[in-house]
């Protein structure tokens, strides 16, 4: 999925560490992206939850909580759609395996997925990287 983003300039790349405390860094590229392409506030926020809950999830599952992964977020404007590209080098994981949590169910975490599938017209994961994990989001933009 990456191979493009690397090589095209026109493309943004934030490379944080597996911490919690740096998922503010996400959080503001993707605001100050939004915010230069006219993005509503409703969308805005949507898509910043969409790529916290990722990147927690990345932390917590992948790495352990260890603070010594990496994640690389890649993102990408083009006509009409923003595309979110998040890389981790953590635990590989089945997106087969997932199996949603009944929506009735209320208990804290293991709504992250959901949150990502109701928040961007496009969700695909492919974990069949050797060593890598990718998860692609994008959102149509204008409508």
């Amino acid at each position: 999925m990456t191979d493009t983003i690397a090589t095209n300039p026109e493309h943004l790349i934030l490379s944080i560490p597996s911490h919690p405390k740096y998922l503010q860094l996400a959080r503001g590229m993707v605001k100050k992206i939004a915010a230069g392409n006219k993005l509503s506030s409703h969308d805005t926020e949507h898509i910043i939850l969409a790529v916290a809950e990722a990147c927690a999830n990345i932390i917590k599952h992948g790495y352990m909580n260890q603070p010594d992964g990496r994640i690389n977020l890649y993102l990408e404007i083009v006509p009409e759609k923003l595309s979110i590209t998040i890389e981790d080098f953590g635990r590989q994981w089945d997106p087969a395996t997932l199996e949603p949590r009944d929506l009735d169910d209320i208990r804290p975490g293991g709504m992250g997925i959901h949150l990502m599938t109701c928040t961007m017209d496009c969700v695909e994961f492919d974990c069949s990287g050797k060593n890598r994990n990718q998860l692609r989001m994008v959102k149509q933009l204008g409508g």
